[in-house]
Protein backbone atom coordinates (compact mmCIF):
# COMPACT_ATOMS: atom_id res chain seq x y z
CA UNK A 1 0.00 0.00 0.00
CA UNK A 2 1.27 3.27 -1.24
CA UNK A 3 2.08 5.88 1.54
CA UNK A 4 -0.01 8.64 0.03
CA UNK A 5 -2.74 6.07 0.68
CA UNK A 6 -1.46 5.65 3.89
CA UNK A 7 -1.51 8.76 4.86
CA UNK A 8 -5.24 10.00 3.67
CA UNK A 9 -6.62 6.96 5.17
CA UNK A 10 -4.89 8.80 8.22
CA UNK A 11 -5.67 12.37 7.63
CA UNK A 12 -9.28 11.58 7.30
CA UNK A 13 -9.15 9.88 10.39
CA UNK A 14 -7.83 13.21 12.34
CA UNK A 15 -10.79 14.81 11.15
CA UNK A 16 -13.34 12.52 12.19
CA UNK A 17 -11.32 12.39 15.63
CA UNK A 18 -11.40 16.14 15.88
CA UNK A 19 -15.33 16.38 14.84
CA UNK A 20 -16.26 13.50 17.05
CA UNK A 21 -14.34 14.14 20.07
CA UNK A 22 -13.32 17.50 19.99
CA UNK A 23 -15.43 20.04 18.09
CA UNK A 24 -17.90 22.04 20.51
CA UNK A 25 -15.38 22.07 23.38
CA UNK A 26 -13.79 24.96 23.30
CA UNK A 27 -11.48 24.20 25.63
CA UNK A 28 -10.29 20.77 23.23
CA UNK A 29 -10.27 23.04 20.11
CA UNK A 30 -8.15 25.60 21.48
CA UNK A 31 -5.20 22.91 22.73
CA UNK A 32 -6.15 20.08 20.34
CA UNK A 33 -3.27 19.05 18.18
CA UNK A 34 -3.00 16.19 15.26
CA UNK A 35 0.24 15.42 16.00
CA UNK A 36 -0.32 14.28 19.61
CA UNK A 37 -2.49 11.33 18.30
CA UNK A 38 -1.24 7.97 18.36
CA UNK A 39 -1.67 6.66 14.90
CA UNK A 40 -1.52 2.66 14.17
CA UNK A 41 -1.52 0.47 11.20
CA UNK A 42 -2.16 -2.84 11.77
CA UNK A 43 -2.12 -5.49 9.16
CA UNK A 44 -4.07 -8.54 8.35
CA UNK A 45 -2.15 -12.14 7.34
CA UNK A 46 -1.91 -14.48 4.86
CA UNK A 47 -1.84 -18.09 5.90
CA UNK A 48 0.83 -19.72 2.38
CA UNK A 49 0.51 -22.97 3.80
CA UNK A 50 0.01 -24.97 7.25
CA UNK A 51 -3.78 -24.64 8.24
CA UNK A 52 -5.24 -25.54 11.62
CA UNK A 53 -1.60 -26.43 12.59
CA UNK A 54 -1.70 -23.72 15.17
CA UNK A 55 -3.68 -25.45 18.09
CA UNK A 56 -1.87 -28.58 17.02
CA UNK A 57 2.05 -27.45 17.58
CA UNK A 58 2.58 -27.96 14.02
CA UNK A 59 4.01 -25.38 11.56
CA UNK A 60 2.89 -22.93 9.44
CA UNK A 61 3.91 -20.41 6.70
CA UNK A 62 2.48 -16.99 7.37
CA UNK A 63 2.79 -13.30 7.28
CA UNK A 64 1.63 -9.83 7.32
CA UNK A 65 -0.07 -7.87 4.31
CA UNK A 66 -0.55 -4.85 2.75
CA UNK A 67 -4.38 -4.46 4.13
CA UNK A 68 -5.25 -2.80 7.15
CA UNK A 69 -6.68 -1.57 10.39
CA UNK A 70 -6.46 1.90 10.87
CA UNK A 71 -6.53 3.67 14.37
CA UNK A 72 -5.89 7.26 15.69
CA UNK A 73 -6.66 8.15 19.61
CA UNK A 74 -5.86 9.85 22.76
CA UNK A 75 -5.99 9.90 26.29
CA UNK A 76 -9.41 11.32 27.62
CA UNK A 77 -8.60 11.42 31.19
CA UNK A 78 -11.41 9.65 32.38
CA UNK A 79 -12.26 5.98 33.46
CA UNK A 80 -14.17 4.88 30.60
CA UNK A 81 -13.36 3.86 26.26
CA UNK A 82 -15.24 5.49 23.71
CA UNK A 83 -14.60 4.36 19.95
CA UNK A 84 -15.76 4.91 16.98
CA UNK A 85 -15.53 2.57 13.45
CA UNK A 86 -15.67 4.53 10.12
CA UNK A 87 -16.11 1.14 7.75
CA UNK A 88 -18.77 -0.10 9.91
CA UNK A 89 -20.59 3.32 10.87
CA UNK A 90 -20.94 2.20 14.44
CA UNK A 91 -20.27 3.07 17.92
CA UNK A 92 -19.75 2.13 21.58
CA UNK A 93 -18.77 3.70 24.58
CA UNK A 94 -17.76 1.15 27.89
CA UNK A 95 -16.13 1.90 31.32
CA UNK A 96 -12.97 0.49 32.40
CA UNK A 97 -14.16 -0.66 35.83
CA UNK A 98 -16.88 -2.84 34.44
CA UNK A 99 -15.61 -4.63 31.19
CA UNK A 100 -18.83 -7.46 30.41
CA UNK A 101 -19.13 -9.40 27.20
CA UNK A 102 -21.96 -7.82 24.81
CA UNK A 103 -23.38 -10.05 22.56
CA UNK A 104 -24.77 -7.19 20.78
CA UNK A 105 -21.90 -5.43 19.74
CA UNK A 106 -19.51 -8.29 18.52
CA UNK A 107 -16.49 -6.76 16.93
CA UNK A 108 -16.17 -4.62 20.27
CA UNK A 109 -15.57 -7.11 22.30
CA UNK A 110 -11.89 -7.98 20.93
CA UNK A 111 -11.25 -4.56 22.23
CA UNK A 112 -12.76 -5.12 25.71
CA UNK A 113 -11.27 -8.38 25.89
CA UNK A 114 -7.58 -7.07 24.76
CA UNK A 115 -7.91 -4.21 27.63
CA UNK A 116 -9.34 -6.75 30.14
CA UNK A 117 -6.47 -8.70 29.69
CA UNK A 118 -3.71 -5.94 30.19
CA UNK A 119 -5.06 -5.20 33.03
CA UNK A 120 -5.28 -8.69 34.27
CA UNK A 121 -1.88 -8.57 34.24
CA UNK A 122 -0.91 -5.64 36.53
CA UNK A 123 -0.28 -2.78 33.11
CA UNK A 124 -2.22 0.69 34.04
CA UNK A 125 -4.79 1.80 31.38
CA UNK A 126 -6.73 4.91 31.43
CA UNK A 127 -9.29 6.18 29.26
CA UNK A 128 -9.21 6.95 25.65
CA UNK A 129 -10.89 7.98 22.69
CA UNK A 130 -10.73 6.36 19.50
CA UNK A 131 -11.30 6.28 15.61
CA UNK A 132 -11.27 3.19 13.34
CA UNK A 133 -11.10 2.39 9.80
CA UNK A 134 -10.10 -0.79 7.77
CA UNK A 135 -9.65 -1.68 4.16
CA UNK A 136 -8.79 -5.09 5.48
CA UNK A 137 -12.33 -7.04 4.71
CA UNK A 138 -14.12 -8.73 7.58
CA UNK A 139 -14.82 -12.64 7.56
CA UNK A 140 -12.63 -13.58 4.47
CA UNK A 141 -10.10 -15.03 6.62
CA UNK A 142 -7.30 -12.72 6.89
CA UNK A 143 -7.77 -12.49 10.16
CA UNK A 144 -9.22 -9.01 10.93
CA UNK A 145 -10.35 -9.97 14.72
CA UNK A 146 -6.09 -10.58 15.12
CA UNK A 147 -5.38 -7.49 13.09
CA UNK A 148 -8.07 -5.07 15.98
CA UNK A 149 -6.60 -6.98 18.80
CA UNK A 150 -3.28 -6.23 17.97
CA UNK A 151 -3.57 -2.46 16.83
CA UNK A 152 -4.95 -1.87 19.84
CA UNK A 153 -2.54 -3.95 22.19
CA UNK A 154 0.06 -1.39 20.68
CA UNK A 155 -1.85 1.49 20.57
CA UNK A 156 -2.27 1.20 24.62
CA UNK A 157 1.39 0.46 24.86
CA UNK A 158 2.11 3.57 23.02
CA UNK A 159 -0.36 5.57 24.61
CA UNK A 160 0.29 4.65 28.11
CA UNK A 161 4.31 3.82 27.98
CA UNK A 162 3.08 0.07 28.53
CA UNK A 163 6.38 -2.25 28.90
CA UNK A 164 5.41 -5.10 27.10
CA UNK A 165 7.51 -8.10 25.70
CA UNK A 166 6.36 -8.55 21.89
CA UNK A 167 5.61 -12.35 22.49
CA UNK A 168 3.81 -11.01 25.49
CA UNK A 169 1.14 -8.97 23.40
CA UNK A 170 0.80 -11.96 21.36
CA UNK A 171 -0.07 -14.24 24.12
CA UNK A 172 -2.19 -11.85 25.27
CA UNK A 173 -4.05 -10.71 22.35
CA UNK A 174 -4.70 -14.68 21.84
CA UNK A 175 -6.20 -15.04 25.24
CA UNK A 176 -8.30 -12.50 24.74
CA UNK A 177 -9.64 -14.08 21.86
CA UNK A 178 -10.27 -17.19 23.62
CA UNK A 179 -11.24 -16.30 26.74
CA UNK A 180 -13.29 -13.74 26.26
CA UNK A 181 -14.60 -13.65 22.74
CA UNK A 182 -14.97 -17.19 22.76
CA UNK A 183 -13.06 -18.44 19.85
CA UNK A 184 -10.34 -21.16 20.73
CA UNK A 185 -8.22 -20.21 17.92
CA UNK A 186 -4.43 -20.42 17.72
CA UNK A 187 -1.59 -18.17 18.18
CA UNK A 188 -0.63 -18.03 14.21
CA UNK A 189 -2.86 -14.78 13.54
CA UNK A 190 -1.48 -12.72 16.23
CA UNK A 191 1.83 -13.67 15.65
CA UNK A 192 1.66 -13.04 12.27
CA UNK A 193 0.02 -9.65 12.71
CA UNK A 194 3.23 -8.69 15.52
CA UNK A 195 5.85 -10.03 13.76
CA UNK A 196 5.46 -9.60 9.58
CA UNK A 197 8.11 -8.79 7.78
CA UNK A 198 8.03 -6.94 4.11
CA UNK A 199 9.24 -9.35 1.67
CA UNK A 200 9.50 -12.10 4.19
CA UNK A 201 7.45 -14.74 4.93
CA UNK A 202 7.87 -16.66 8.58
CA UNK A 203 8.06 -20.40 9.35
CA UNK A 204 6.84 -20.99 12.42
CA UNK A 205 7.21 -24.05 14.51
CA UNK A 206 3.68 -23.41 17.02
CA UNK A 207 5.71 -25.65 19.88
CA UNK A 208 8.03 -22.91 21.19
CA UNK A 209 7.06 -20.28 18.87
CA UNK A 210 10.37 -20.45 17.18
CA UNK A 211 10.69 -18.65 13.70
CA UNK A 212 12.20 -17.85 10.87
CA UNK A 213 12.41 -15.51 8.33
CA UNK A 214 12.53 -16.70 4.24
CA UNK A 215 13.11 -14.53 1.14
CA UNK A 216 9.98 -14.39 -0.63
CA UNK A 217 10.39 -11.55 -3.19
CA UNK A 218 7.30 -11.76 -4.99
CA UNK A 219 8.71 -10.09 -8.54
CA UNK A 220 6.44 -10.02 -11.44
CA UNK A 221 3.77 -12.26 -9.00
CA UNK A 222 1.07 -11.12 -6.41
CA UNK A 223 -0.46 -13.05 -3.49
CA UNK A 224 -4.68 -13.07 -4.71
CA UNK A 225 -7.21 -13.67 -2.58
CA UNK A 226 -10.61 -14.49 -3.68
CA UNK A 227 -13.42 -13.82 -1.10
CA UNK A 228 -16.30 -16.14 -1.67
CA UNK A 229 -18.22 -13.82 0.38
CA UNK A 230 -19.59 -16.74 2.06
CA UNK A 231 -19.74 -15.51 5.60
CA UNK A 232 -18.98 -17.43 8.95
CA UNK A 233 -18.25 -16.49 12.40
CA UNK A 234 -15.93 -18.87 13.79
CA UNK A 235 -17.75 -18.54 17.47
CA UNK A 236 -20.60 -20.45 15.09
CA UNK A 237 -19.23 -22.76 13.06
CA UNK A 238 -17.63 -26.14 13.38
CA UNK A 239 -14.31 -24.71 14.08
CA UNK A 240 -14.55 -25.41 18.70
CA UNK A 241 -15.64 -28.83 17.26
CA UNK A 242 -12.58 -29.53 15.41
CA UNK A 243 -10.52 -28.68 18.04
CA UNK A 244 -12.46 -31.00 20.19
CA UNK A 245 -11.97 -33.43 17.73
CA UNK A 246 -8.30 -33.32 17.91
CA UNK A 247 -7.83 -33.25 21.47
CA UNK A 248 -10.09 -36.56 21.58
CA UNK A 249 -7.29 -37.91 19.14
CA UNK A 250 -4.40 -36.93 21.01
CA UNK A 251 -5.30 -38.80 24.07
CA UNK A 252 -6.58 -41.76 22.40
CA UNK A 253 -3.54 -42.31 20.37
CA UNK A 254 -1.58 -41.67 24.09
CA UNK A 255 -3.59 -44.22 25.95
CA UNK A 256 -3.23 -46.49 22.85
CA UNK A 257 0.26 -46.42 22.09
CA UNK A 258 1.46 -45.62 25.99
CA UNK A 259 3.35 -43.08 25.32
CA UNK A 260 2.81 -39.74 27.35
CA UNK A 261 5.22 -37.29 25.45
CA UNK A 262 1.92 -37.57 22.50
CA UNK A 263 0.79 -34.44 23.73
CA UNK A 264 -0.42 -33.15 20.40
CA UNK A 265 -1.11 -34.06 16.92
CA UNK A 266 1.99 -32.90 15.90
CA UNK A 267 3.76 -35.59 17.92
CA UNK A 268 2.35 -37.86 15.70
CA UNK A 269 4.78 -39.24 12.92
CA UNK A 270 3.99 -40.22 9.42
CA UNK A 271 4.85 -43.93 9.88
CA UNK A 272 2.75 -43.59 13.41
CA UNK A 273 -0.37 -42.16 11.80
CA UNK A 274 -0.58 -44.94 8.90
CA UNK A 275 -0.38 -47.66 11.62
CA UNK A 276 -3.07 -46.02 13.15
CA UNK A 277 -5.95 -46.54 10.05
CA UNK A 278 -8.99 -49.03 11.12
CA UNK A 279 -7.83 -48.56 14.83
CA UNK A 280 -9.50 -44.93 15.66
CA UNK A 281 -12.88 -43.78 14.85
CA UNK A 282 -12.76 -42.86 10.97
CA UNK A 283 -13.26 -39.17 11.22
CA UNK A 284 -10.25 -39.08 14.25
CA UNK A 285 -8.12 -40.44 11.92
CA UNK A 286 -9.37 -38.32 8.93
CA UNK A 287 -8.50 -35.05 11.74
CA UNK A 288 -5.18 -36.57 12.46
CA UNK A 289 -3.99 -37.33 8.63
CA UNK A 290 -5.28 -33.77 7.64
CA UNK A 291 -2.35 -32.46 10.88
CA UNK A 292 0.40 -34.78 10.25
CA UNK A 293 0.74 -34.44 6.51
CA UNK A 294 -0.08 -30.81 6.47
CA UNK A 295 2.92 -30.07 8.71
CA UNK A 296 4.63 -32.18 5.87
CA UNK A 297 3.20 -30.08 3.34
CA UNK A 298 4.61 -26.84 5.34
CA UNK A 299 8.49 -28.91 5.54
CA UNK A 300 8.18 -29.23 1.53
CA UNK A 301 7.09 -25.75 1.13
CA UNK A 302 9.81 -24.34 2.97
CA UNK A 303 12.34 -26.34 0.37
CA UNK A 304 10.53 -24.85 -2.42
CA UNK A 305 10.50 -21.86 -1.11
CA UNK A 306 14.38 -21.45 -0.66
CA UNK A 307 14.78 -22.97 -4.15
CA UNK A 308 12.52 -20.34 -5.70
CA UNK A 309 10.56 -23.19 -7.22
CA UNK A 310 6.76 -21.76 -7.55
CA UNK A 311 5.38 -24.10 -9.61
CA UNK A 312 6.66 -26.76 -6.77
CA UNK A 313 4.93 -24.62 -3.86
CA UNK A 314 1.62 -24.57 -6.08
CA UNK A 315 1.20 -28.11 -5.98
CA UNK A 316 1.49 -28.65 -2.39
CA UNK A 317 -1.58 -25.93 -2.09
CA UNK A 318 -3.53 -27.50 -4.25
CA UNK A 319 -2.70 -30.61 -1.89
CA UNK A 320 -3.18 -28.83 0.95
CA UNK A 321 -7.01 -27.94 -0.23
CA UNK A 322 -7.58 -31.85 -1.07
CA UNK A 323 -6.97 -32.26 2.26
CA UNK A 324 -8.87 -29.39 4.22
CA UNK A 325 -11.90 -30.67 1.70
CA UNK A 326 -11.40 -34.18 2.52
CA UNK A 327 -9.99 -34.86 5.81
CA UNK A 328 -10.55 -31.76 8.29
CA UNK A 329 -13.79 -31.32 6.46
CA UNK A 330 -14.06 -27.51 7.02
CA UNK A 331 -14.43 -26.20 2.91
CA UNK A 332 -17.92 -25.30 1.20
CA UNK A 333 -18.75 -25.86 -2.14
CA UNK A 334 -17.94 -22.40 -3.27
CA UNK A 335 -14.43 -22.74 -1.80
CA UNK A 336 -14.24 -25.83 -3.96
CA UNK A 337 -15.76 -23.76 -6.94
CA UNK A 338 -12.71 -21.00 -6.67
CA UNK A 339 -9.92 -23.62 -5.89
CA UNK A 340 -11.37 -25.96 -8.95
CA UNK A 341 -11.23 -23.39 -11.15
CA UNK A 342 -8.18 -21.77 -10.17
CA UNK A 343 -6.06 -25.26 -10.58
CA UNK A 344 -7.06 -24.71 -14.71
CA UNK A 345 -6.19 -20.78 -15.57
CA UNK A 346 -2.81 -20.20 -17.06
CA UNK A 347 -0.49 -17.92 -14.94
CA UNK A 348 -1.79 -19.78 -11.30
CA UNK A 349 0.34 -21.15 -8.61
CA UNK A 350 -1.70 -22.62 -6.02
CA UNK A 351 -4.73 -22.42 -4.49
CA UNK A 352 -6.18 -23.61 -1.55
CA UNK A 353 -8.87 -22.05 1.42
CA UNK A 354 -7.41 -19.37 3.66
CA UNK A 355 -8.46 -19.47 7.55
CA UNK A 356 -10.75 -21.88 9.20
CA UNK A 357 -12.29 -22.55 6.63
CA UNK A 358 -16.68 -22.87 6.86
CA UNK A 359 -16.53 -19.78 4.48
CA UNK A 360 -14.75 -17.10 3.51
CA UNK A 361 -11.75 -17.08 1.00
CA UNK A 362 -9.26 -18.59 -1.15
CA UNK A 363 -5.55 -18.13 -1.42
CA UNK A 364 -3.25 -18.50 -4.90
CA UNK A 365 -0.13 -16.99 -6.03
CA UNK A 366 -0.47 -15.31 -9.56
CA UNK A 367 1.49 -13.53 -12.32
CA UNK A 368 0.88 -10.03 -12.17
CA UNK A 369 0.32 -9.86 -16.12
CA UNK A 370 -2.59 -12.55 -16.21
CA UNK A 371 -4.42 -10.94 -12.79
CA UNK A 372 -7.56 -8.82 -14.90
CA UNK A 373 -7.76 -12.74 -17.28
CA UNK A 374 -7.44 -14.82 -13.86
CA UNK A 375 -10.51 -12.61 -12.68
CA UNK A 376 -13.03 -12.10 -15.73
CA UNK A 377 -12.78 -16.13 -15.62
CA UNK A 378 -13.16 -16.70 -12.17
CA UNK A 379 -16.08 -14.03 -11.83
CA UNK A 380 -17.84 -15.23 -14.86
CA UNK A 381 -17.73 -19.15 -13.49
CA UNK A 382 -18.92 -18.17 -9.98
CA UNK A 383 -21.27 -15.57 -11.05
CA UNK A 384 -22.93 -19.04 -13.46
CA UNK A 385 -23.08 -21.02 -10.80
CA UNK A 386 -23.44 -19.52 -7.56
CA UNK A 387 -24.93 -16.17 -8.71
CA UNK A 388 -22.62 -14.16 -6.90
CA UNK A 389 -19.93 -12.07 -7.80
CA UNK A 390 -16.51 -13.00 -5.39
CA UNK A 391 -14.46 -9.75 -4.28
CA UNK A 392 -10.52 -10.01 -5.78
CA UNK A 393 -7.90 -8.51 -2.93
CA UNK A 394 -4.20 -7.99 -4.12
CA UNK A 395 -1.94 -8.52 -1.45
CA UNK A 396 1.57 -8.23 -0.64
CA UNK A 397 3.61 -8.70 2.12
CA UNK A 398 4.17 -6.22 4.78
CA UNK A 399 5.73 -5.37 7.93
CA UNK A 400 3.65 -6.30 11.23
CA UNK A 401 1.86 -3.48 13.52
CA UNK A 402 3.29 -0.40 14.17
CA UNK A 403 3.10 3.23 15.35
CA UNK A 404 3.25 5.57 12.53
CA UNK A 405 4.36 9.71 12.90
CA UNK A 406 1.95 10.70 10.06
CA UNK A 407 4.60 13.61 9.29
CA UNK A 408 6.77 11.30 8.20
CA UNK A 409 4.57 9.35 5.98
Amino acid sequence: MEKLEIREYLKRLHDLFFNIFVKGNKDKENTFKREDLINILSPGRVNIIGEHTDYNLGLSINTAINKYIFMAGFKNKKGYVEIFSKNLGNSGKFSLDNITFDKNTGWMNYIKGVLKEYIKHGYKIGGFDIVIDSNLPIGAGMSSSASLEVGVATFIEELFNLKVGIKEKVKFCNSAENNFVGVNCGLMDQFSVVYGKENYVIYLNFKDLSYEYIPFDLKEKLILVINSKEERNLADTGYNERRKECDDAVKLISKMIKDKNIRSLSDVSLSMMYKLENKIPEKLFKRVRHVVTENNRVLLSKDYLIEESIEKLGQVLFESHNSLRHDYEVSTEKLDCLVDEMSKIKGVYGGRLMGAGFGGSVISIVDKSEIDIIKDIISSKFIKKFNAVPDFIECLFSDGTRKVEFESI
